[in-house]
């Protein structure tokens, strides 16, 4: 074999070695993050500061018990997580932030993942939340492989996936999530899973792969329900590529309804059964619609709450009546607001990097996060300029999530979930940008030979 079949061999060979190099890189980081235990929102704040933040009227009673308790789990969200966990090992009861009575405020995806990781930590006797940064930890490194993976077989190109997946792991907001027990690492990964499932799906044509595919989907819905109407895009891909196979086309969705009904049937007959109504995903819908119903915050949110009670609404009623009457008394406002104004609030930052402004390395990762998102949002312009069908359907995922989002309330938290997607599509962008050039200077070499 000559230096040139070498070189040919290596080249095959290279993405498998640099992902390797990437997910060990990325261990090491995590590794160190997860005992540095780096972020000012994972600092115990002593009983003299909640009592000092009191007197002086920065926090409530409320959020002074609280604080005595986010510290080690991230955030108010992620302590009810797990408050709602241990009620249901102990009590049986299926409630989030109550007290012994069972609701369906939240979908069961996450707290059946925390219920499942706090029996395996119960009966080793270790941390709880030890048990959850390791498990989240193994997700992220998994996110990692599937950005790599879902790139190469979408483009048919290993290094599209290379670059993509280099981006993600060299993303913060995931090293602060992973120590949470929140539902962003493990709904980013069962959504990325269930994008390489499909593929594998179409590619194979095998009734295995799409029934999985269904399955951690719609677990996917389970525990982050705004991507449900995302399943609009697979639909739409099946019936170009089985639009003269009618028959063919029956049966996957017929096995995609079996898939769902899986996931979802149990959870949707226990809603009805306990309080005799329809509860396809969750019951706060509302909180959100009403917290997004708020253009630019022009307005007080004491003065909705008044309204909102004088009025004898719920949530949902109220934001739904503001946003109407917003539309219809000022449009521009309004529609700005749910165009560029919600957008922007999703990517203004990396998310929880304001947990991390007295470390060096802040500006750094802010401006990754500014490549990925601006780079994205240009691919997806030039994609549908080019018709470049791969590249379209990502970025349709993309365009699909942001205006679901922008129905409701949008923070960079939210944001950071679609960043994977982002990823592939800069991925894309650099490496055709890279082979374009490349092409250039051949050419160049060719003419002046």
């Amino acid at each position: 074999m000559n230096q040139a079949d070498d070189n040919k061999q290596l080249y095959k060979k290279a993405p498998i070695y640099i992902i390797g190099i990437i997910l060990l890189c990325s261990f090491i980081v995590y590794t160190y993050f997860f005992f540095q235990h780096p972020g000012s929102n994972f600092i115990q704040p002593t009983d003299a500061e909640i009592q000092q933040q009191l007197e002086n009227g920065e926090i409530s009673e409320r959020i002074a018990m609280l604080r005595e308790h986010t510290w080690k789990y991230g955030s108010r969200d992620a302590y009810l997580y797990t408050k709602m966990a241990n009620q249901i090992i102990e009590d049986g009861v299926y409630g989030y932030n109550t007290d012994g009575k069972s609701n369906a405020f939240v979908t069961p995806g996450y707290p059946i993942i925390l219920v499942v990781l706090f029996h395996i930590a119960n009966i080793l006797d270790v941390d709880q939340m030890t048990v959850v940064k390791l498990f989240n930890m193994l997700l992220s490194l998994g996110t990692i492989l599937l950005i790599y993976l879902i790139g190469a077989k979408t483009f048919a190109n290993r290094w599209i996936g290379i670059v993509a997946s280099a981006l993600y792991a060299a993303y913060f907001t995931p090293l602060h999530y992973f120590r949470t027990s929140l539902t962003e690492i493990p709904g980013i990964f069962f959504f990325c899973l269930a994008i390489y499932l499909f593929l594998l799906a179409l590619e194979k044509n095998n009734k295995i792969f799409h029934f999985l595919f269904a399955v951690v989907f719609c677990y996917g819905v389970m525990i982050r329900p705004v991507i449900a109407p995302l399943v609009l895009i697979a639909f739409a891909i099946l019936l170009v590529k089985y639009r003269h196979q009618l028959k063919t086309w029956i049966v996957i969705t017929g096995v995609w309804a079996f898939g769902a009904a899986v996931i979802i049937a149990p959870w949707v007959i226990r809603n009805f059964i306990m309080f005799n109504e329809f509860i396809l995903l969750s019951t706060h819908s509302g909180n959100s619609w009403f917290a997004g119903s708020n253009p630019f915050d022009l307005y007080s949110f004491s003065d909705y709450w008044k309204e909102q009670a004088e009025l004898g609404m719920d949530s949902k009623e109220y934001a739904i009546m503001k946003i109407k009457e917003g539309f219809e008394n000022n449009f521009g406002l309004w529609f700005a607001w749910f165009t560029v104004g919600k957008t922007y609030e999703l990517f203004k930052l990396p998310d929880a990097i304001y947990f991390y402004t007295a470390y060096s390395y802040v500006n750094i990762f802010k401006l990754i996060h500014n490549i990925i998102v601006n780079l994205a949002f240009i691919t997806t312009i030039v994609s549908f300029i080019t018709r470049k069908k791969e590249a379209i359907a990502i970025a349709a995922i993309l365009i699909m999530y942001i205006g679901l989002s922008n129905l409701f309330l949008t923070i960079p938290r939210y944001g950071f979930f679609i960043i994977p997607i982002m990823c592939i599509l800069s991925g894309y962008a650099i490496v055709t940008i890279i082979k374009k050039v490349v092409n250039i200077i051949q050419g160049l070499k060719v003419l002046r030979g």
